[in-house]
């Protein structure tokens, strides 16, 4: 009898032991869809501003010859911003930068801000300072830009910065980005 007993109790043991797993390997499973299912308000905007990052670097190639490089960006509070980088093909003087420069900052927020969706998210439109944009120049011919003139002009934090470079990068000029606005207001 105490032979019967224990091998029923074996068996028992051992078919809610495979019985056990399986039902924890059905709840991961299922864990694993649900969570995957639902996105975050952050993942839902990170997909919409990547979509916009798509859509202004088409269109900026397509109207500007800018060549895209890379994005960048952080959410870390009091510190954010969405970076776009492009190579640009021809020398420029610092005017025809501020110009480039400026509008691509100016399509890259209205792109952003022109999706409702983004800004519900958001909570408000984007801001100006949010946005950084980094252009690296070389001559026609894929070489190196050579000093006097510009190699990169950058806008970040609201200031624009033009770089020329020997054997590092040097800042030759840097304005605010309502001072190039005004200056371009008055050409």
């Amino acid at each position: 009898m105490k032979k019967v007993y224990n091998s029923i109790l074996k068996d028992i043991w051992i078919n809610n032991g495979i019985i056990m797993k399986f039902l924890n390997l059905i709840i991961i499973i299922i864990l694993i869809f649900l969570s995957s299912c639902s996105q975050t308000e952050y993942q839902k905007r990170e997909r919409l501003e990547n979509k916009m990052i798509g859509k202004t670097w088409r269109q900026l190639e397509k109207e500007k010859n800018l060549i895209p490089v890379g994005e960048g960006g952080s959410i870390t509070p009091g510190k954010e911003f969405l970076e776009l980088i492009f190579h640009y093909f021809q020398p420029l003087t610092i005017d025809e930068a501020r110009k480039l420069v400026v509008y691509a900052a100016e399509t890259f927020l209205d792109n952003l801000n022109s999706v409702e969706q983004l800004i519900e998210l958001l909570g408000k439109p984007y801001p100006k300072d949010w946005i950084e944009i980094r252009i690296h120049i070389s001559n026609p011919d894929y070489s190196k830009i050579q000093p006097p003139d510009i190699c990169v002009v950058e806008l970040r934090r609201h200031k624009i910065n033009y770089y020329i470079k020997d054997n590092t990068f040097e800042v030759i000029k840097e304005e605010s980005l309502d001072e190039a606005l005004d200056k371009l207001k008055n050409n």
